[in-house]
């Protein structure tokens, strides 16, 4: 049985207005025997995922899905592993003012997921999701031998290109692979396996921090993992040409250069304006205000060259907006970035209140994690199982946001003396609103798009988490360093701004260690109030996803056999 394949569109699976088209390509398939020349290549006639079952079955698609699982938990881990690592790199480099740029250089090279979610419908996936898995462990490497935090943060971009690239292929070859009827099941395990890598980033990140391998390793270990399933990468993973009848100099004079530019030179913008305003820049200061403007002027420029694509046709626009002809192919990308923002507030911030509230370690502070966790993986595998049967998704993001309001605005309430108990509690229910729908969106998109439409409704999803992630990571990290640092200078007027800042990293610095018992006591509650103030974001996104999921389609999308309803 070989790997390749070969279509002129994505078509994970056909619907029931495409029988007459299916019929004739089953005839054309048949008198080929399914296979036809296609640039010295075994292809496949038609469809990378026939209807009803999928072409790549067996051991094939067990080492094949295997690796794709791979690449999706080292992206995940290496978005959060650094939240562990931070106190270690800032003392090797003995520099703070760029402590800012560890966490978001990495989201700044996860923007490239746009254009590179483009280029998966236009290039060959195969070596493009290679080539972006190379690229992703270049910049670990890169990371763990930095001889510099300047050379460091070069490398955290390199690997967030790379890292974003692996992520939105993979999704993209479970989406054209696999039927919709068994793809909620398939996607929800990629979403698993990337909210485990999420939150076990900070557990490796202290382990290593704390050990004689030092902070490098967190970016290291990397690079042996992907050796180890690199056999699957090459063997297992299918050839899909999405446009074999273009040279590659069409390709590339398809995409739309334009609207790459003005939308990462937005997204720098906009991740520098509210991650160091201020922090490393006074909210009034020309630099600060420069970036506000820049980031506002080429969010129009970016709706100007989608609405009108210069130099491109409406198809090879950089953002897809075209297939978004219901409400709910609108609303989705927006739930997308809602609960991924919710996700990454919760595992940056529960380990840090534990850190201060327990004087947990990285380490222990990232166990505190598991009850979030399990409570995700658990409701997010029901989703998979039982949304396919059922034949609803409008529930599950009704009840989803609807949980997560209730467990943010308990997370609101907490205090220094709040037990770890009711944390856990409320950590829970918030792990449970998310996992009820973190997974769905893609699946759902995938299945009521155009079948030519996949790849467009897989990468506006991505995006949009990705998106998400960074909105909440940049208001989130702005909030708490301007409102934490307001709050102990208060009860230490007396420090410097480095000293206190210093002190946001938890209670085994020296600045820390040094408070009188009194004074400790003071600092760790102004850092809880603090914390507890982050939770008012995704509270707020929850009450307006809440909101947004109450006018989803209340049909039956899935129907006996796995078909989509029309």
């Amino acid at each position: 049985m070989t790997a390749e394949t070969s279509t002129h569109d994505f078509r994970p699976e056909k619907s029931q207005d495409e029988d007459r088209q299916s019929s004739e390509a089953t005839s054309r398939a048949e008198k080929g025997n399914g296979l036809e020349e296609s640039t010295g290549d075994a292809v496949q006639n038609d469809d990378p995922a026939p209807a009803g079952k999928r072409s790549i079955t067996g051991l094939m698609w067990f080492f094949a899905y295997g690796s794709i699982l791979s690449t999706v938990f080292l992206f995940a881990l290496d978005g959060t592993i650094v939240a562990a690592l931070q106190p270690s790199i800032v003392e090797t480099y003995k520099t703070e003012t760029d402590l800012a740029w560890i966490g978001v250089s990495f989201m700044l090279g996860n923007t490239a997921i746009l254009p590179l979610g483009k280029a998966f419908g236009t290039f060959n996936i195969k070596w493009l999701f290679i080539w972006c898995l190379v690229l992703f462990e270049v910049g670990s490497a890169i990371c763990g031998a930095a001889p510099t935090m300047d050379a460091l943060i070069v490398g955290r971009v390199i690997a967030g290109v790379g890292g974003c690239g692996i992520y939105v292929g993979g999704l993209i070859y479970v989406a054209l692979l696999t039927t919709n009827h068994e793809r909620p099941l398939y996607l929800a395990g990629i979403y698993c396996v990337w909210g485990i890598g999420c939150v076990l980033g900070p557990i490796i990140g202290g382990s290593f921090a704390q050990s004689s391998a030092t902070w490098r390793w967190g970016f290291y270990i990397n690079l042996p993992v992907a050796a180890l399933f690199a056999p699957a990468y090459l063997i297992c993973l299918p050839v899909i040409r999405p446009q074999p009848d273009k040279s590659f100099a069409e390709r590339i004079r398809s995409l739309d250069w334009i609207g790459i530019v003005v939308f990462l030179a937005g997204a720098t913008c906009f991740s520098m304006a509210i991650s160091f305003g201020g922090t490393a820049y006074a909210w009034s200061s020309g630099s600060e205000i420069a970036l506000l403007v820049m980031t506002g002027v080429l969010l129009i420029a970016f709706i100007l060259v989608t609405v009108f694509h210069p130099g491109v046709s409406a198809e090879n626009k950089l953002l897809p907006v075209g297939f978004m002809r219901t409400a709910d192919l609108i609303t989705l990308p927006i739930q997308s970035a809602i609960v991924a923002g919710t996700m990454f507030t919760s595992i940056y911030y529960i380990p840090l209140l534990f850190q201060f509230t327990r004087s947990d370690g990285p380490l222990e502070g990232g166990v505190r994690m598991l009850p979030f966790i399990c409570a995700l993986v658990f409701f997010a595998l029901l989703n998979a199982a039982f949304m396919p049967k059922l034949g609803y998704y409008m529930p599950w993001y009704v009840f989803g946001n609807a949980i997560v309001i209730i467990g943010s605005a308990l997370m609101f309430t907490i205090d220094s003396d709040t037990s770890a108990g009711q944390v856990y509690g409320y950590t829970i229910l918030v792990g449970v609103g998310v996992g009820c729908y973190q997974s769905a969106g893609v699946a759902v998109a995938s299945a009521i798009a155009a079948p030519t439409e996949v790849n467009n409704a897989v990468s506006l999803m991505t995006i949009a988490q990705i998106c998400g992630v960074l909105a909440a990571l940049c208001i989130d990290g702005a909030v708490f360093q301007n409102v934490v640092i307001n709050k102990i200078s208060s009860v230490l007027p007396g420090y410097s701004t480095s000293e206190v800042t210093e002190l946001t990293a938890g209670t085994s610095s020296a600045v820390f260690q040094k408070l009188s018992e009194e004074l400790k006591a003071a600092v760790i509650g102004q850092v809880t109030d603090t914390i507890r103030r982050v939770f008012i974001y995704p509270l707020a996104v929850s009450a307006v996803g809440f909101i947004l999921s109450c006018f989803l389609s209340r049909r039956k999308l899935y129907l006996s056999g796995g078909k989509v309803a029309k």
